[in-house]
């Protein structure tokens, strides 16, 4: 039989035999060439051999895309160092006790799962799905392994939805250090202060010390969570956020305003209005000749829109100006009496939560840092629970993260 080289090379076997099953899958009939064991109860080694243990079927490494079988009876060992002469089962460095696959195997099948599932990868690699999910529970943690972080940067937390519609979420706390890729460090069940601060308090000492910044929304919770765990000076209420609070009352003034004028207007004119609330939350100068002209044509017909939308551009341009941040919170407070005396009182609960944050958000000009790689972060996760069917437990959520993010620098 012509010699075979084993895929990943594992030096401490020898094969002996080739077969193949009725379902044509090879099997490598394969012996140790190791000379003794580790006792398991004291920890030396055990040289005497006593016996044999029951065969093991584990799988390997494909090839030509065929599964591989390495057959194998591992050898009993008895250990002189003991008083009662203890038997130890002879283990293996390329595969974990009671696996019924390689650790080779295991690591392919972790680049499979990036960016796939279960259910795809089990039906390409011709496995079950429970196997699959037994290899992602060895390979990969249900918590952050602090050992594998040098540094952490910039914390940010958010929620997501567990199940659209439902009251419930989780809390996600992600990092990003300087020019690296964000990394995913706790998928929390729910959003209390409590839990997410004893996550962050659980944060190793040599790593609270490199956390510079704690981006996040105006919920309380993470609010409190990070001063009281980093101070308020690490604390930034993120500047997307912001922009989310003061849009929100300008789209409900468009949507009234709009429906007032398809019922002034005629047909025609009012098609050509149609798509306003992109061409009101777009930069200007992205507009086209032809988005411009619309949105003069709306200001033509709703000046109060125009009047919201003007305080709106305003404020963006406070956040894109850099300013240092007591210029910054100088022309904030000016913006605020401007609109206060204004007409206009859509902003007015806009302004009192303005008002509450206010040296938080102010903290964005100090380090010009936002959540930007959160939301970014957010989109990854939709697409992984549209991609998985929905994830309901925070550990899964956690390990299919860590693999989209991390995966192919882990198991390259």
């Amino acid at each position: 039989m012509a010699h075979i080289n084993l895929p990943l090379d594992i030096k401490s076997l020898e094969i002996i035999a080739q077969s193949t099953d009725k379902d044509g899958n090879i099997i490598l009939d394969v012996v140790s060439k190791n000379k003794h064991s580790t006792c398991h109860k004291c920890g030396k080694p055990a040289t005497k051999r006593n016996g044999m243990a029951p065969q093991r079927l584990v799988r390997h490494l494909p090839i030509l895309d065929v599964p591989v079988y390495l057959r194998i009876t591992p050898i009993r060992y008895s250990c002189e160092s003991c008083d009662d002469n203890t038997t130890t089962t002879e283990q293996y460095d390329w595969c974990n006790r009671n696996s019924s696959t390689t650790n080779g195997l295991d690591d392919y099948i972790m680049r499979c799962l990036i960016n796939s599932t279960i259910e795809d990868v089990a039906k390409k690699e011709r496995m079950g799905q429970k196997l699959i999910q037994l290899s992602l529970d060895r390979q990969v943690e249900l918590e952050t392994n602090w050992n594998l972080i040098k540094g952490i940067g910039t914390i940010g937390i958010d929620e997501i939805a567990v199940k659209k519609g439902h009251k419930s979420f989780f809390t996600v706390v992600s990092a990003k250090a300087n020019e690296s890729s964000p990394i995913v460090l706790a998928v929390i069940k729910g959003r209390l202060k409590e839990d997410v601060k004893a996550f962050l308090e659980s944060i190793p000492g040599n790593l609270q010390s490199t956390v510079k910044h704690v981006c996040t929304d105006m919920y309380d919770g993470y609010v409190n969570a990070a001063i009281e765990v980093f101070g308020v000076q690490c604390l930034i209420v993120d500047r997307y956020h912001v922009a989310k609070l003061y849009r929100k009352p300008l789209d409900k003034l468009r949507i009234k305003e709009m429906a007032r004028l398809k019922r002034e207007l005629c047909a025609e004119d009012y098609g050509k209005l149609e798509g306003m609330m992109w061409v009101l939350r777009a930069k200007h100068e992205c507009l086209s000749e032809a988005d411009k002209q619309k949105l003069e044509m709306l200001y033509k017909h709703s000046p109060i829109l125009k009047k919201a939308h003007s305080y709106a551009l305003r404020l963006t341009h406070i956040f894109n100006t850099h300013s240092k941040r007591k210029s910054a919170m100088a022309k904030i407070d000016r913006w605020i009496n401007k609109v206060e005396k204004s007409v206009l009182n859509i902003f007015d609960s806009f302004i009192k939560t303005l008002q509450k944050y206010k040296p938080y958000i102010g903290n964005y000009f100090k380090a010009r840092k936002n959540s930007g790689f959160v939301e970014g972060l957010n989109n990854k996760i939709k697409v992984l629970k549209r991609r998985c069917y929905g994830l309901v437990k925070a550990t899964s959520m956690f390990q299919r993260l860590f693999l989209d993010l991390q995966g192919y620098e882990c198991y390259a």
